[in-house]
């Protein structure tokens, strides 16, 4: 079956797992058998906040898994959690977004090992984690850097490094696959929808 897909990203947290299944990626998050669903009703899902995750068929080499609920810590344990991740999956990517609060964050790591991860929270102007050397790709965007606190940055400044949700989505195009442009686009296969289970 092929339908056309929807766009997501925007105030959202997903995963890019390389060259893994639905199933594979479901389980390693410890989620729910997936069950299919329509590109419509899997987005909804992904963005309603009850612990329900959207994974992708595979898109090129990529399955990705969004979710409002992404168990990722917001501080020193996120390197770890990716690792772990990492560990089971291969090469794992994360990416989220939240423009209230002025979010966003990325990582990337392979093989159980961060080989980088950055988050900004805007909200109160701190960096939540800084692992790894600035990719090129962090370095064309400008972003990814944190400020010298003898030289802070001025958020006004168009040189700030601080990044927005735009570029996180950019970046995600750059290291795998950008959400946004999966707009009418056609797939082969279809979404599946996946739960967090309790513990």
């Amino acid at each position: 079956m092929t339908d056309a897909a929807l766009g997501f990203g925007y105030k959202l947290q997903w995963l890019a797992v390389r060259d893994r299944d639905a199933d594979a990626v479901a389980a390693a998050l410890n989620l729910s058998r997936p069950t299919p669903a329509t590109w419509r009703s899997a987005v909804a899902a992904a963005y309603d906040g009850h612990g329900h995750w959207l994974l992708t068929p595979p898109l090129d080499l990529w399955t990705l898994a969004a979710s409002r609920d992404v168990p990722a810590p917001e501080d020193d344990r996120f390197a770890t959690w990716l690792a772990a991740l990492s560990g089971l999956l291969g090469e794992v990517q994360y990416f989220g977004t939240h423009r209230v609060v002025d979010y966003h964050g990325w990582g990337r790591a392979r093989g159980g090992v961060v080989e980088r991860a950055f988050a900004y929270l805007g909200e109160r102007g701190e960096v939540l984690f800084d692992v790894g050397e600035r990719t090129m790709e962090e370095q064309a965007l400008g972003v990814g850097a944190a400020y010298d606190e003898d030289e802070p940055w001025d958020d006004d400044d168009e040189t700030s490094p601080w990044p927005s949700e735009e570029t996180v989505l950019t970046l995600a195009g750059q290291w795998s696959i950008d959400p946004r442009k999966l707009e009418s686009a056609l797939v082969p296969g279809h979404p599946w929808i996946a739960s967090t289970r309790l513990r």
